[in-house]
């Protein structure tokens, strides 16, 4: 199984992104290649996109990998994550696969990367076959905003900083994070998904609140979205890789994407 492993702009100046796209044994069978978004702090070489990745191949489909900006072995800061660089982050990524004949792609997001293939599939719908999410944050603005409480929003505002700390990540994150997402309503994304989508959510999120999730799925066009609610579920669901592969495949055999 070939792998090609680049970092984008290298060459043409500016911060490089890494990449990693990865070819089955002979001819592909699945016609769109799956492009893995990871989310807010991991990487492409994560658990679930390593799993995911075998899984791919072994069913004959492409599988390509970034590192957004800021994280893994792409070049950026992680302090001055935007939803906007995610989005330029991707949009490169689908030009690199563009170039080598697959001018749509299958996204496959997880939390922020989640929210970012939604936020893709909605303004170039021409470029997604179909996205695969587990647990979008679609609700993440609010979820800063309550975390924080209005006195430090205030002064994360006024100093331009905060020290965020979760699972997987500890850093000064910048206001232009918040600022960003302030320009992306999903509930108007919702509104205007012309991409079929699967969302897997576990109730027990305590990063993505499944309430936000319920009202994104509610305001999609009836049939776009479908919806697994897992009631014990967490926020990564790594218990549950196979169950979540599974229920890919069968949402992408239901669609026509694959046979």
């Amino acid at each position: 199984m070939p792998t090609s492993r680049l970092a984008l702009g290298a060459r043409g100046g500016g911060e490089r992104l890494a990449l990693r796209l990865d070819r089955p044994a002979g001819t592909p069978r699945v016609a769109w290649p799956l492009l893995y978004l990871h989310g807010f702090g991991s990487r492409q070489s994560g658990e679930k996109a390593s799993f995911f990745r075998a899984r791919a191949l072994a069913s004959g489909a492409v599988f390509c990998s970034i590192d957004f900006r800021g994280h893994g072995d792409s070049d950026g800061e992680l302090g001055a994550l935007t939803l906007t660089r995610n989005l330029e982050d991707l949009a490169r990524a689908q030009a690199y696969l563009a170039d080598r004949g697959h001018p749509r792609a299958v996204l496959v997001g997880s939390s922020l990367g989640g929210a970012t293939a939604l936020a893709y599939a909605h303004a170039q719908p021409e470029r997604v076959a179909a996205c695969l999410l587990i647990a979008p944050a679609v609700g993440m603005r609010r979820e800063l905003e309550r975390w924080a409480g209005p006195d430090r929003l205030e002064r994360w505002r006024r100093e331009g900083s905060i020290r965020f700390v979760s699972e997987l990540v500890e850093v000064d994150l910048g206001w232009s994070f918040v600022e960003d997402l302030r320009n992306y309503d999903f509930l108007e994304v919702a509104r205007g998904l012309a991409t079929p989508a699967l969302v897997l959510q576990g109730r027990n999120d305590t990063s993505v609140s499944y309430l936000d999730v319920l009202d994104f799925v509610a305001a999609t066009p009836a049939g776009r979205v479908d919806l697994v609610l897992y009631g014990d579920g967490d926020h990564r669901l790594n218990d549950r890789k196979e169950e979540l592969w599974q229920r890919m495949l069968e949402f992408l055999r239901r669609r026509g994407l694959i046979d």
